[in-house]
């Protein structure tokens, strides 16, 4: 079975969106407001590209909230998404 591609360009409060699997070194996710791009560590797989991917939207879509707000509500919901037994798809990376 073809393993599923990603999206890389979502929508949020109306605006485009891309989001982008790198290699970041020293960081799990990082959200740009002026290019509107979302970078996600391409090594996290699991819960932790889960609640990488819930934090850095939450950066993009409430710019306001406090690292701290992002950070317990990421954490709180990948925990209830997983504990409904959803699992991250594998994915290839791109070149």
């Amino acid at each position: 079975m073809p393993k599923r591609r990603q999206p890389t360009r979502i929508f949020i409060d109306g605006r485009p969106w891309r989001i982008v699997r790198s290699r970041l070194r020293r960081l799990w996710g990082d959200c740009d407001y002026e290019l509107g791009r979302i970078r996600i560590n391409s090594r996290l797989v699991g819960e932790d590209l889960l609640n990488t991917l819930i934090h850095e939207i939450l950066h993009a879509r409430f710019p306001d909230l406090s690292e701290q707000s992002v950070r317990d509500f990421s954490d709180e919901l990948a925990g209830v998404v997983n504990s409904f037994g959803f699992e991250i798809a594998d994915h290839e990376e791109e070149p």
